[in-house]
């Protein structure tokens, strides 16, 4: 069918109506999109990228790290330090939880699956 044609017949349509069909329409997106498989693994590729702490903040923890194991951490950069670790806790989870959809998805055990995309397993559990 000619999506012109499917638009003038909705337009036509009193309002109502036209809303319970974009609902509908909406519905079967939702639907195709959690039933297509190659849809979902770029989805959760997508956030699992996302849920990598950036360059700049990695440096920050890194050297507050060292900070805090020579005993040289202010009471300002501890505070900093813990709001980071926090973060990355909260991304780590995050990630976990996207890999192991994927994992299943993928129907591989999630170690697999970490290995193939060359991610290290105590960073990511």
């Amino acid at each position: 069918m000619d999506a012109q044609v499917l638009i003038k017949g909705v337009s036509e349509m009193p309002i109502s109506e036209m809303e319970r069909f974009v609902q509908q329409i909406n519905s079967l997106i939702v639907q195709k999109k959690t039933t297509d498989k190659k849809y979902r693994e770029r989805f959760l590729l997508g956030k699992i990228n996302e849920t990598a702490l950036g360059k700049e903040k990695i440096e920050s923890y890194q050297f507050l790290v060292l900070k805090l194991e020579a005993d040289t951490i202010t009471d300002a950069e501890y505070a900093e330090f813990m709001k980071l670790a926090d973060y990355e806790e909260k991304l780590r989870y995050e990630r976990l939880t996207y890999l192991a959809e994927l994992a299943e998805l993928k129907s591989i055990p999630l170690y697999e699956l970490m290995d193939k995309m060359g991610l290290n397993h105590s960073a990511n559990v």
